[in-house]
């Protein structure tokens, strides 16, 4: 794995970390392709159960470093492979883990749509978002045009990416871009224990709980709770729903073991 992108386990957490802080962890391709390899790692490791995603130093990823831009086909940016550079964020989207991205200060266009690639989001209040893509004269390419108005509703995922306007944490939060608003210097502490939290959960479960709502707007409700059902079969005949019910009788904590 690149030296620009940390991977790292505490417990049962993984924390993937871009670090490049003396360019505001500006992705190149090398994290690119770190991040495919930490997503993909923290997928396959069976003693990860959630992962935190986030930046070195004051701020998470001020976007897409303009290297990039000569790394298609003769140099040209239409060579660009787009889809390899969308699949080292959607990892985080489709492993059946947690995901959580802390972050922090300015988070722009690329940073922004990593973020919104986790299943959740601790802001620190001098977090500053932006689609900045439109300023290039691009659009948000990464997921944005698809994730964010399933986050936070289509008329203001246009607004955002249409204008590149800055919205702050308190603003972020209350439009449902961020789960959380906490002191600046404290995200990651915050989304870390959150994250041992999540981990300490029913992994079955949740799995389940992530591949069910990531697929919601995919399909006919009618086919969704088909889906539902049949996961729902699965995860009573498991031995981590014995021991849930269990661990209740007994007042105890449960520790399931994701069989």
């Amino acid at each position: 794995m690149s030296e620009k992108v940390r991977y790292e386990v505490s417990g049962s957490v993984a924390t993937v970390t871009i670090a490049r802080p003396e360019v505001r962890n500006a992705m190149d391709m090398d994290v690119f392709a770190a991040l495919a390899e930490a997503g993909a790692r923290a997928g396959a490791d069976r003693s990860v159960r959630a992962v935190v995603v986030t930046g070195d130093g004051p701020n998470f990823s001020s976007g897409i470093d303009t290297s990039v831009f000569t790394s298609g086909n003769n140099g040209s940016p239409s060579g660009i492979d787009i889809g390899g550079l969308q699949s080292s964020f959607t990892v985080f989207e489709t492993i059946s883990k947690p995901t959580i991205a802390a972050i922090a200060g300015p988070t722009f266009g690329a940073g922004l749509q990593l973020a919104i690639a986790c299943d959740f989001r601790v802001a620190a209040d001098d977090t500053e978002l932006s689609v900045m893509e439109v300023r290039w004269g691009i659009l948000p390419d990464l997921g944005g045009t698809q994730r964010l108005p399933r986050m936070i509703g289509l008329g203001r995922a246009k607004e955002l990416a249409m204008t590149a306007r800055r919205v702050g944490a308190d603003e972020a939060l209350q439009m449902g871009l961020v789960n959380k608003v906490v002191a600046a210097g404290t995200h990651l502490e915050s989304a870390t224990e959150w994250a041992h939290q999540l981990a300490a959960g029913p992994p079955l479960a949740l799995a389940a709980i992530k591949r069910l709502m990531n697929s919601a707007f995919d399909a006919p409700i009618r086919e969704g709770l088909d889906r539902e059902a049949t996961a729902q079969r699965r995860i009573l005949a498991s031995s981590d729903f014995i021991e849930a019910v269990t661990a209740r009788v007994q007042k105890r904590e449960p520790h399931f073991e994701a069989r």
